[in-house]
């Protein structure tokens, strides 16, 4: 009886989980797939090689070259998405030790023990993570390309 109570929400955290990866993917490919329809059509608007190397030296040719480059990163917003889940995980672990205090059966104490230190230990590891993240990437510059770039 006891082992319901984790199986369901587990069960449901991996569909949703499932769900999520293939919502995410799909719309990161639709994306990816205009911006390359985009480029086609900038490039076949070009009929001679000196329009296209006209509009390369321009600034929207620049754009469009780094654009089509390289992939843009946010590294502030994943070091913001692993102190969130850092947060949540860790207060997740501590919430399951606090339960874990109030007088019921041994082996659900065990059990909570267990998935408590686990979160915990998680939610930690992403909050350094995100530290460390962070160091590095000021130490870097990434954190404001415009700065880096003068």
């Amino acid at each position: 009886m006891h082992d319901d109570i984790f199986i369901v929400p587990t069960i449901f955290f991996t569909f949703g989980f499932i769900v999520w990866t293939i919502a995410t993917n799909i719309r990161r490919s639709k994306a990816a797939r205009a911006v390359a329809d985009l480029h086609t059509r900038v490039l076949d608007k070009c009929a001679a090689s000196q329009d296209l190397l006209s509009y390369l030296e321009s600034d929207a040719g620049r754009q469009f070259l780094e654009s089509a480059g390289t992939e843009t990163t946010n590294p502030s917003g994943r070091i913001l998405n692993a102190v969130q889940a850092g947060f949540i995980l860790s207060l997740v672990g501590g919430a399951f030790l606090a339960v874990r205090a109030a007088p019921i059966d041994p082996d659900a104490s065990q059990i909570l023990l267990v998935l408590g230190s686990v979160a915990l230990a998680i939610g930690v590891g992403f909050l350094l993570s995100a530290a460390t993240s962070y160091v590095l990437c000021k130490n870097w510059g990434l954190l404001n390309p415009m700065q880096a770039r003068k």
